[in-house]
C-alpha cells in the first residue's frame, strides 16, 4: 500500500506544486492591480523582473548552481521575449479590466498550451485531458456571459484591455511551452534567473520612459510582487520538468478560484451566482485532469 501511496504522490506533485504556484502568481496579480493605479505597466514590470532578478540571483548563488553557458543564452533570450510581451500585456490588461474579468480572458491559455505541446513537443492529450480543457473553458464562457455584457455596458466596450488579455494567453502558453522544453536540461535557478534578468532588460527601455516616483510603501509592494513573481515561477520550472505541459495547463484555471478570494479580500468583489458556477466547471476540470499524469522529458528544442 505504501508503494501506491508514494506513486500517487509523486504524479500528484506536479499538479500541486503548479496549482501553489497559480496561488502565489495570483496573488502577485492582485499586489499589481493595485499598484496600477498610480504606475504605467512599464514601470511595473521593470520594478518586478528587476527585484526578481535580484531574488533568483540569491537562490542561484545559494544553490552553487554552474554559471549557464552561452548554448543556454539564446533559447532563454527567446522565451524571455515572450515572458516580457505577456507580462506588459496582462498587466495592462489588469489595469483597465476587474480582475475576474482579465483572468477569465487569460483562462484561454490552457487550451493554447495543449495546442502548442502537441504541435512542438509531440504531447497527445488523453480523454480526461480534453474532458478538462472542455470544462475549464465552458466554465470561463459562463463567466463571461455575465461580466463581459456589452448590453449591459460590460467591460466588452474596453477592446485594447480584452486583445491584451487574449495577446498574454497567447504567449504565456508558448513560454510555458518553451520552459516544459528547457526544464527537463537546464537547472531550474538558472531558468528562473535568466528569465527575470533578461525580462528585466527588455522591458526596461519603456520603464524608464513611464518612470515617475516611487514612495517606501510602494516600493515594498514591488519589492512583494517581484519576491512573489519569482516564487512562483521556480515552482512552475519545477512541476513543468515533471509532467506534460499540456496537463499542468488544465491547472491555469485555478487562478479563477484564487481570484475569487483576492478580489472579495482586497477589493470588496461580491462573486456573481453565474461566477460561481463558472468557477465550479473549471474545479471540476481541474479534478478531472489531476487524476493522471505522464511524466517524460521534452526530446525537441523549442524556439529560434
Amino acid at each position: 500500500m505504501w508503494q501506491a501511496t508514494l506513486r500517487r504522490a509523486v504524479l500528484n506533485g506536479p499538479a500541486l506544486v503548479t496549482i501553489a504556484a497559480i496561488g502565489i502568481l495570483s496573488i502577485m496579480d492582485g499586489v499589481i492591480k493595485y499598484v496600477a493605479a498610480t504606475h504605467g505597466t512599464g514601470q511595473i514590470a521593470m520594478l518586478r523582473y528587476a527585484v526578481g532578478a535580484l531574488a533568483a540571483g540569491a537562490v542561484f548563488a545559494a544553490c552553487r548552481t554552474p554559471l549557464p553557458g552561452r548554448s543556454m543564452l539564446r533559447p532563454h533570450l527567446w522565451r524571455s521575449v515572450l515572458v516580457s510581451i505577456t507580462a506588459l500585456t496582462f498587466f495592462y490588461s489588469l489595469s483597465v479590466l476587474q480582475l475576474a474579468v482579465a483572468l477569465a480572458l487569460s483562462f484561454t491559455s490552457p487550451l493554447f498550451i495543449a495546442l502548442f505541446a502537441a504541435l512542438f513537443l509531440g504531447e497527445r492529450p488523453g480523454k480526461s485531458i480534453l474532458l478538462a480543457l472542455g470544462l475549464g473553458f465552458a466554465g470561463v464562457l459562463v463567466v463571461l456571459w455575465n461580466e463581459l455584457d456589452m448590453g449591459a455596458g460590460g467591460s466588452l466596450a474596453n477592446g485594447p484591455g480584452i486583445a491584451a488579455a487574449l495577446v498574454a494567453a497567447v504567449t504565456y502558453a508558448l513560454a510555458m511551452v518553451t520552459l516544459k522544453s528547457r526544464a527537463a536540461r537546464d537547472p531550474i535557478p538558472t531558468i528562473v534567473l535568466l528569465q527575470n534578468a533578461f525580462a528585466c532588460v527588455l522591458v526596461t527601455p519603456l520603464g524608464a520612459w513611464q518612470w515617475v516616483p516611487v514612495s517606501g510603501g510602494e516600493l515594498g509592494l514591488f519589492v512583494l510582487i517581484g519576491v512573489l513573481g519569482t516564487a512562483g515561477h521556480l515552482c512552475m520550472a519545477w512541476a513543468y520538468g515533471r509532467a506534460d505541459a499540456s496537463r499542468l495547463g488544465v491547472f491555469e484555471y485555478t487562478a479563477f478560484l484564487w481570484a475569487l478570494v483576492i478580489g472579495l479580500v482586497a477589493f470588496s468583489e461580491i462573486p456573481s451566482p453565474s461566477t460561481l458556477a463558472g468557477a465550479a466547471l473549471i474545479a471540476g476540470g481541474a479534478l478531472i485532469a489531476s487524476r493522471r499524469s505522464r511524466l517524460r522529458e521534452a526530446e525537441v528544442e523549442v524556439g529560434p
